[in-house]
């Protein structure tokens, strides 16, 4: 029997204990989106075993751009590798983003926000989303919020300024320090860790 959620049984507040119990007696694994460089591999093994030629180049641009689906990566590099053997030649990266326009719009559209992050902090710490803009600094918010901001920084190309704009009109220097706590928890936290990366994991799908 195999069982998915977006968390560990032990966090999900509707099920009894006797079932977290059991569920936790078996093998709980992970999963989160491949990494730049698994994507990468991914790629060179398709090219590989069907014996194309393809870019160096342009696996990496595709490798950057389609972040979220192997099967969707996959897609992309056999309608870039049939183009070019039906044309007989190679295919640059102004080319690929021809072939790919709608692939790689649709693909963009679903960048993580900061708006995202509110939520998908909130919904794993159950605070409420206003929380994360608030003034009050109980450590069941502040912790939450500086989460939120940290992920703000690493997943988005947001200004520290304007990150602390949408956190309730906070300045810089709050946010760095969020970071900075955040990165420290991580460091010397198992726990926060799994944590930070399984929400992130969460927004990357």
């Amino acid at each position: 029997v195999v069982l998915t959620s977006d968390r560990p049984a032990c966090e999900i507040k509707s099920l009894e204990p006797r079932l977290v119990s059991r569920f936790e007696c078996g093998l709980t694994v992970e999963i989160q989106p491949p990494l730049m460089e698994t994507r990468m591999a991914i790629l060179r093994k398709k090219v590989a075993d069907w014996k194309v030629r393809v870019d160096e180049t342009v696996l990496g641009f595709l490798a950057e751009r389609i972040r979220t689906n192997v099967r969707r990566l996959e897609g992309a590099l056999m309608r870039v590798a049939t183009y070019a053997s039906l044309a007989g030649e190679s295919v640059g990266v102004d080319k690929v983003e021809h072939l790919l326009k709608d692939l790689l719009r649709e693909e963009a559209g679903r960048q993580v926000t900061i708006d995202s992050i509110q939520k998908a902090v909130a919904e794993h710490f159950d605070v409420r989303v206003a929380d994360m803009t608030s003034r009050r600094r109980p450590a069941s918010i502040a912790f939450p919020r500086q989460v939120a901001m940290y992920l703000s920084r690493s997943m988005t190309k947001v200004s520290l300024m304007e990150i602390g704009e949408q956190f309730g009109g906070r300045d810089h220097g709050t946010v760095i320090h969020a970071c900075k706590k955040v990165a420290g928890r991580m460091k010397e936290e198992g726990e926060v860790r799994q944590v930070v990366d399984r929400i992130e994991a969460q927004l990357r799908r």
